[in-house]
């Protein structure tokens, strides 16, 4: 009968897993080849599109910090210690971070010194500024999504079937 609760508790444990890694992948794509483009091709302007997108990320990236620890925690229990699914694991949360701590306060602090970026000159420096920090804050996003696509992909763990 033990054998058969630990079965159903590993068994429950990888879907949680599997849920969450999936949840991940959907933060990163909604949020930032959905919503985003949408938002921007949709909106009255510029200014509007990108004060909501950056509201969908706010909450996506803290909700994908939230689920990077749930994943953390899921892999731990399952007895997972290799590196090859602790890495992009990792390398994630730290892209997101590496975005909600850092980039995200400086292209807030670039806008509310600047103002609508789209009412600046293009060869503006506060504009030029704000496109660079935005440039890679994207490219942060597309590693991060890439890690996420093969952590659904090659991360879960398998588990061999005891006869």
């Amino acid at each position: 009968m033990a054998d058969v609760t630990t079965s159903r508790a590993s068994c429950l444990q990888g879907a949680a897993l599997r849920l969450t890694l999936a949840l991940m992948l959907g933060c990163l794509v909604v949020a930032g080849y959905v919503v985003a483009p949408v938002l921007f091709a949709e909106a009255s302007s510029h200014a509007q599109a990108g004060l909501l997108a950056g509201a969908v990320f706010k909450v996506c990236n803290q909700g994908l910090l939230v689920l990077g620890a749930a994943a953390a925690a899921f892999y731990w229990q399952l007895g997972e210690r290799r590196k090859r699914i602790w890495l992009p694991l990792l390398i994630l949360v730290a892209l997101v971070a590496t975005n909600v701590f850092a980039l995200t306060p400086i292209m807030v602090e670039l806008k509310a010194v600047a103002g609508p970026m789209d009412a600046l000159a293009t060869d503006d420096p506060q504009r030029q500024a704000f496109g660079m920090w935005h440039g890679i804050s994207a490219v942060l996003h597309l590693c991060a999504s890439l890690c996420a696509v093969w952590l659904v992909a090659c991360g879960v763990v398998k588990r061999p079937v005891k006869a």
